[in-house]
């Protein structure tokens, strides 16, 4: 049999002497290949066909079928999600409390999905927090925009649901001078009176500061490289401007280099702790 030409893709001959070919133009909900068969009396008739079918080729979803339902395709997103960009265990978290807040919609096929559904069940969530209904809605319009930009819908059904309204917000409150000039005197005694010195004159945030290591502190810079996550591992800074070197001023220094001493010293008179057998 002669080899096929480069470009030309999967072109054979059959048993009957019919020539024949194909080209995988996508791949269906169900992750199984769709290819595009064409065939010919001749290899050249085929390498032909073959050619017009090749800018179609693609890794594209097809359209939904019925058996895609909401809830199989939110899901999958929000694994995919959390695979592929590595979110936060608090992130991931409250994704899985947004699968359980639109189960109810789980069972309507994708494709049968309408913005009238949609509407309903974010009323029935009227009684969620401002903060909570917002992050579901921006949720589900990325999942189901997803899925418009995967062919898997013709439009966006999310596109038709108002925005949920924000609630009273609190606004920020930062303490002036002398409250934390008082705050820092009244703590001055404190084991961890360097990290509340260190917060308030650098602004780091509870995370970054617990996620410290000496290592990080270089002369008269602060690299801020890692956050404590809540499940106790450290993690990337939360964005990527958290990611520089602060400026520590003399005064800072001598007193990180005064705790560093005073832990020195505790590491070298604290007794060893017996480890259980069991």
């Amino acid at each position: 049999m002669p080899r096929r030409g480069k470009g030309e893709g999967s072109i054979f001959q059959r048993k009957d002497g019919r020539w024949a070919a194909f080209v995988t133009v996508g791949y269906g909900p169900d992750g199984k290949q769709r290819k595009k068969w064409v065939y010919g009396q001749t290899r050249r008739e085929v390498a032909e066909k073959l050619a017009r079918l090749l800018p179609k080729a693609g890794y594209n979803l097809l359209p939904a079928t019925p058996r895609l339902t909401l809830g199989q395709w939110l899901t999958r997103w929000a694994e995919e999600r959390t695979r592929n960009r590595n979110l936060r265990p608090a992130t991931v978290s409250n994704y899985q409390q947004y699968l359980r807040y639109l189960e109810p919609l789980g069972h309507i096929p994708l494709a049968r999905l309408s913005p009238l559904a949609l509407r309903g069940r974010f009323a029935e969530l009227a009684h969620l927090s401002p903060s909570v209904r917002r992050h579901l809605y921006q949720f589900a319009r990325a999942a189901l925009r997803d899925a418009v930009r995967l062919d898997l819908l013709q439009t966006n059904p999310m596109d038709a649901v108002d925005p949920p309204k924000g609630g009273a917000v609190r606004p920020a409150r930062a303490w002036r001078p002398e409250e934390a000039s008082r705050f820092l005197e009244t703590c001055r005694t404190h084991r961890l009176y360097p990290l509340f010195y260190l917060m308030l004159t650098t602004g780091l945030r509870v995370g970054e500061a617990l996620a410290l290591r000496w290592e990080d502190w270089q002369g008269d810079t602060l690299h801020v490289r890692h956050t404590l996550r809540r499940d106790g591992k450290l993690g990337p800074a939360k964005t990527e401007a958290s990611v520089s070197g602060l400026y520590l001023d003399a005064q800072t220094q001598g007193l990180l280099a005064q705790h560093r001493q005073r832990q020195a010293e505790e590491r070298a008179t604290a007794k060893p702790v017996e480890r259980s057998m069991a």
